[in-house]
């Protein structure tokens, strides 16, 4: 008896936390999680969640089954990553939209959808929202990897500090122009941040020329430096360029914002990181419930 009662409780706890399975499509296989679906209406849009940079879907699972209770959540490992299939392709915006388009298609889930991203996923959800601009009914950006910046941007942040202009040059050639490696082993991570130097080169051209649909859009932003002494660079002064760097972005964020009929939000936390829906949970549930309830 006390067997059937355990194995009973363990089958009401894994409905409950919502299961992942895999999907296949265009030859690739997509770990996959879905929740709250069940009665969903047709009024409701689904939430559909983007990682960062290498990240699985675990990494939404402070907010992602509460969120549930009010609207139905997706959320997959790109390929490459997490308990998706492995692949040697690198993960362009078409290529990655497509594949998320065409599961969503084959799971039969309907728009509108809320798109949230966080960091690099930021970048694929403002993608995603200019593929298929008609489906989308708001966008939030959780600390995204900032689609808006320019090279001039960044450097111009090293001359407010100081930085002599060799000392920039060498410092854009490293970030932007060494060469990496081909990491074969840890093809996802490592193509995925190749793929975002390439978009950096350009000033994110291909994202810019996208549409932007008119609607809602939320900014999560972290305002806690997170880089342990020994980790920070010898070469200028990481806090304070983190700061300064913080309130770029979000000048141009704001005007992201106010370019929709819409309107939005910028919501910034002191006591969130990089991760900010970890850091912050609470904050992202209640901002978005109100987003979905609008």
């Amino acid at each position: 008896m006390r067997e059937i009662f355990i194995l009973l409780f363990i089958f009401i706890a894994f409905k409950a936390i919502g299961q992942e399975k895999l999907v296949e499509i265009n030859g690739i296989r997509y770990n996959v999680l879905l929740k709250g679906f069940e009665g969903k209406s047709d009024r409701v849009p689904t939430i559909i969640f983007e990682s960062g940079m290498g990240v699985d879907l675990g990494n939404w699972d402070k907010i992602i089954y509460e969120m549930s209770n009010f609207a139905p959540v997706f959320a997959y490992d790109r390929a490459g990553i997490g308990k998706s299939d492995k692949i040697f392709t690198m993960p362009t915006t078409s290529f990655v939209n497509k594949n998320l388009h065409d599961i969503l298609e084959k799971l039969q889930i309907k728009p509108p959808y809320i798109l949230v991203g966080h960091s690099l996923g930021g970048v694929y959800i403002r993608s995603f929202a200019g593929y298929y601009p008609n489906e989308i009914a708001g966008l939030v950006f959780i600390d995204p990897a900032d689609f808006t910046e320019t090279k001039q941007d960044w450097n111009q942040i090293f001359r407010q500090m100081g930085v002599p202009e060799k000392k920039i040059d060498d410092m854009l050639y490293e970030r932007l122009y060494k060469p990496s490696p081909v990491d074969s082993l840890h093809f996802g991570p490592w193509s995925e941040r190749q793929t975002l130097t390439q978009w950096r080169k350009t000033d994110f051209a291909e994202i810019k020329s996208l549409p932007l649909p008119n609607v809602p859009i939320l900014f999560f932003v972290g305002g806690k430096f997170e880089v342990p002494p020994q980790n920070r660079s010898k070469d200028f002064d990481q806090e304070t360029f983190f700061h300064i760097k913080n309130n770029s972005n979000m000048d141009r964020w704001k005007k992201l914002i106010y370019s929709s009929s819409k309107g939005g939000s910028l919501i910034y936390l002191t006591n969130a990181g990089h991760y900010i829906h970890r850091d912050e949970p609470k904050s992202i549930i209640q901002n978005i419930k109100l987003l979905v309830e609008q």
